[in-house]
Formats: C-alpha cells, structure tokens, sequence
C-alpha cells in the first residue's frame, strides 16, 4: 500500500519553523521557493524573534588586547600600544553551567561567532536591541584654528545571528569644538520603533559648563538626522563621553518598550546627599514613536549614599541603590510605565555577596545586569572586581566567573605583553533580520554653524 502525501497548512508549517535557530532556518530557505518567501517574511522574523527571547538569549562579551611596544626612550615616552576588541555572543545558560572556562577565538577547529572591531572601524558599542548590535566610530582631525577639532561620527549595525554587518556605514554627521572638556562628544543609543517597525539611533550631548545641547534622531530608511526637544530633566552625568569599555556610565539610558529611559535629578543638581530630596529624582524616558518624554517617580523613602543606577531586568526597567551603607535593593516596574508598579525585586546584603562597601569610594558601582530564564539567578558586575558576579538569590549562594580570553600570538622581539580583558554586556537573542539603513547619500549638520556636509557613505 502506498503512503498517502501529508499536506501540512502554511500556519502549521511557520510555527513549527519558529523554534529553529537560525542556522538551519537559513539553510531550509533553499527547500523550496514558498519557504524561502515564509523565512524572509517580516511577520515570521518577529515571530522567531519573539520564540528566540524565551529559548535562548544570549549576552556579548567584549575581549580586548592590547600589544605593548616599547621604544627607545629608558623613561618610556616613545613606548607604542596597539589594541583591538573581539565582540563574542555567548548564551546565558552555558554561562550559568559553566562560570569558568577558556575562549580561544582563533583557533581553526573553534566555531565561535564573533566580531572584530579596532581603531580602524566601527569600534563604540551603543546598544543592542532585537538581536543587533549597533556600532558607532569617532574621527578626531584638527582644522588649523587654534583648539577647533573636527569630530565625524558614523554607525554600522552588526547581526551575531547571520554574522553579516551593514554593507556601508551610515549615519554621517560632523561638528566642531575643543578636545578636552566635558560634553565635547555626542553619546548615542540604538532603539526599536514598535509604532513605525523602524530601528532609531539617537545623538545627544551636553555641555554643563557652556551650556551647549543637542538632541538628534536617525531612524532607518530617513535621509536626514532630525532635531528633536531636549530632556525635560537632565539626565545624571549627561555630559560624559561613554566608550566601548564602560559599561557603567551613568549616562547610558536603557532602552525597554520602544523607550529609552535615564535617572535625572530636578534643577541639575550634581550629587550630593545633603543638597537633595527624593522628590528631586525622576526617570525621564523618551518614547521612540512619538519622540517625546514621559517622566516616572521613583519608590525612594530616602536619598541613597551613591547615585542609583537603572537597567532592565526579566524585560522591566529597574533601578538599583545602595541602602543605608549595608544592602543593595533592587525595584522593578512590573508594567512599564505605571509608577503604581513599582515592585522590590531584591534587597541582597553586600556581605552576602562577599563585597567590600565603602562608603567614601566615590567611584564605586554595582550593576545588575542580567537575570535567569527562571528569576532564581542575578548575574552583577562590580567596579571593584574584573569578573562578574553570578548570585543565586533563593539559596543565597554566589560565584565568581572566571573567563579566560586567549588568543594564538605570534611573538615579536618588540612585543613585551598582552593583556586581555572580558567584561559582561548586551543583551540579545537570535534574530533573521538585517534592516536597511538609507546609507547612499546624508547630510551632515555642522553644529554651531550655518554650513552643511554632504557625503556618501561607501567613501568614508
């Protein structure tokens, strides 16, 4: 007896593709021609997106080296340094399973996804969203007039899933202005437009002292940036200039629900306990569909010792502050956007977490930065410490990773060391989409002045 043909329903056949991964997703585009159009399709790539976030999310470690070259000069003034960094995706889970391990990217038989970057390219993380990983990269030439710098600024876009990057660079734009000083470079996120389906990247400086600010806006597919209003509270340490290795700069907003969101404090006030109340505390938060804030209070009852931070954890915002010297509370906003959701998540004791609090290190900072698939594990970052901190807060057990970057090197008589370092960052999940930037033509604004650059992107 012949076997009668199984005809499976188009619907049918998209749910069960939804729990692929990527690698034999792209493969089975080559099946047949209505697959091929089924795996591009937009509905499918939010469906697997949204599939992915639940199975299995990953996070991006940065490992950087750096070859010390010494010269000629006993006191070292002609000693030269080259360094460059590895953007390594690697998943949650195996993490938690294994918090020490070694990682050698250049070895041959090792398939490990990653992403090289040095000062030649895109090099300056400024977020991650929806799987994608957005890069910027600062060019700094002196024009001739006495301290007048010229700053050019551009992005690609780079997707660890089909390890496939924007063909060209986007996003151009230039300014002027001194080298030194707070407030000289624009800091920059990478967002997701859930009204529009648009991804955004969005400019923003301030100068403290001068009183300079600006706040521009990109999103794929426009031709020009756009000027948009300025925060309604300025953001706590709005006028540093964030670089691919510090995670913890407090001007770096977070991006959740199509939002990206800042903690700020009424008047400009700079931190200090004795000059401030916790009605001054706000988040300001800018709505990418509309492109205006939304300001939310905060559940303090007292003005913590040391500025808090804000991050998101289990896919809420949340905020996190040291208390009274001893513990470490962590709040979450169970739905976004309502101030009356405001829930204590955790309050861990720094003892327990086998930390050394000093109150008079004014540099010191505690991170949360990513939570388990169950809830049950925190995993920190600490400015006391190189490696993160894996806290499983129902047994109150605690680790320390220990994760190894290697590389093969090949040795120079002028080559005295390499040191390597690793550090948590972005979060993100598996993602079939690479969108499309209008990167042929752009102009750049010169800020503070009336002249315009036009440039094409595929000649920078």
């Amino acid at each position: 007896m012949t076997p009668s043909l199984v005809f499976l329903l188009d619907d049918l056949i998209a749910e069960v593709l939804s729990f692929l991964p990527v690698k034999p997703l792209l493969r089975f585009k080559s099946v047949s021609k209505s697959w091929k159009i089924l795996i591009s399709d937009p509905t499918f790539v939010k469906l697997h997106l949204k599939r992915s976030a639940v199975q299995n999310p990953h996070f991006t470690l940065i490992m950087g080296h750096e070859k010390f070259i010494p010269g000629e000069s006993f006191y070292g003034i002609d000693d030269e340094s080259e360094r460059d960094y590895n953007l390594v995706p690697y998943p949650i889970s195996r993490l938690l399973d294994n918090p020490s391990f070694t990682l050698l990217l250049d070895d041959p038989y090792n398939s490990v996804t990653y992403y090289h970057v040095n000062n030649d390219i895109c090099s300056r993380i400024i977020g991650s969203c929806n799987g994608l990983i957005c890069l910027a990269e600062t060019s700094l030439t002196h024009d001739g007039y006495q301290e007048n710098w010229r700053r050019e600024y551009w992005f690609r876009v780079w997707n660890p899933s089909i390890r496939t990057t924007t063909s060209e660079k986007f996003g151009y734009f230039y300014d002027f202005g001194p080298i030194s000083g707070y407030g000289g470079d624009f800091n920059f996120k990478f967002g997701f437009d859930n009204s529009t389906d648009t991804y955004k990247v969005l400019a923003f400086r301030y100068n403290r002292l001068k009183g300079n600010r600006n706040i521009k806006i990109l999103g794929s597919g426009d031709h020009v940036w756009r000027d948009i209003a300025f925060f309604p509270v300025v953001p706590l340490r709005l006028d540093y200039s964030d670089h691919i290795h510090s995670e913890h700069c407090m001007c770096d907003g977070v991006y959740v629900s199509g939002t990206f969101n800042w903690l700020a404090i009424h008047n400009d006030l700079p931190y200090r306990v004795k000059n401030i109340t916790v009605e001054h505390f706000v988040i300001v938060s800018l709505d990418l569909g509309t492109e205006t804030y939304n300001q939310y209070l905060l559940p303090l009852d007292e003005v913590p010792s040391a500025e808090p931070t804000v991050g998101v954890l289990g896919g809420c915002l949340c905020f996190s502050y040291a208390y009274k010297e001893t513990d470490f509370v962590i709040w979450q906003m169970k739905k976004f956007g309502d101030e009356d959701s405001w829930s204590q998540f955790l309050r861990i004791s720094y003892q327990n977490l086998l930390i050394d609090y000093d109150i008079f290190d004014t540099y010191f900072r505690l991170v949360p930065l990513l939570l388990s698939k169950d809830g049950d594990t925190l995993i920190l970052k600490s400015s006391q410490e190189f490696e993160a901190i894996i806290y499983h807060w129902k047994d109150n057990r605690v680790q320390r990773t220990k994760i190894t970057p290697s590389r093969t090197i090949t040795y120079d008589r002028r080559i005295t060391n390499w040191v390597a370092f690793v550090y948590v960052s972005v979060l993100f999940y598996n993602n079939l989409e690479m969108p499309e930037w209008n990167s042929s033509r752009h102009i750049g604004e010169v800020l503070g002045s009336s002249r315009l650059c036009v440039k094409s992107f595929g000649h920078i």
